[in-house]
């Protein structure tokens, strides 16, 4: 087992952790909203982390064990989830940077807005916990892209290896061509 595959290993299930849990609670904002769309969309948005990890989950057995085959539709499973999951992770990243570079000038509307509402909760607010957030915008949806991407490159590996299988099985008796 290489090295890149033990890390895709471990990102997977930090990522099915992550995904259930934050899939878990929205599933409950789901239900204590009264059915609202606006959460539904959410959750419907959260649950794809959550079957990314899954899919990725059979990816890895399929690999480990080459007799079991994968369902002809987690490759593409893989591919969707993947490619929407890199897109949204690549804009939180590029949010959470942002957000460090210019801590400072975003804290005084952030004041105004959150002091506003309830001065008592945000009267701590400092630069300190806006760049806070900003290192949570780039680390979470870092582990998630980095596992997306490592599964583009192992559904690669495992559409070898189901072609190695498929050559190896056939006849090499080249009378057999017509």
């Amino acid at each position: 087992m290489t090295f890149k595959f033990r890390l895709y290993r471990i990102l997977t299930s930090i990522c099915l952790f992550m995904s259930s849990f934050t899939t878990l609670m929205g599933f409950i904002g789901l239900i204590s909203s009264g059915l609202n769309p606006q959460i539904f969309l959410n959750v419907a948005f959260l649950s794809l982390f959550f079957v990314h990890s899954l899919l990725s989950l059979y990816l890895q057995r399929s690999l480990l064990i080459p007799q079991i085959p994968l369902k002809e539709s987690t490759p593409g499973g893989i591919r969707i989830t993947g490619g929407i999951i890199i897109f949204f992770t690549s804009l939180s990243i590029i949010s959470g940077l942002i957000m460090l570079a210019n801590a400072d000038i975003l804290l005084a509307p952030l004041q105004e807005k959150l002091m506003s509402e309830n001065p008592e909760a945000f009267k701590d607010m400092n630069v300190s916990v806006i760049r806070l957030m900003g290192a949570m915008l780039i680390i979470f949806p870092a582990l998630y892209l980095i596992n997306a991407i490592l599964g583009f490159g192992f559904l690669k590996k495992w559409k070898q290896q189901q072609q190695e299988l498929e050559d190896s099985s056939r006849p090499e008796d080249d009378n057999l061509m017509l």
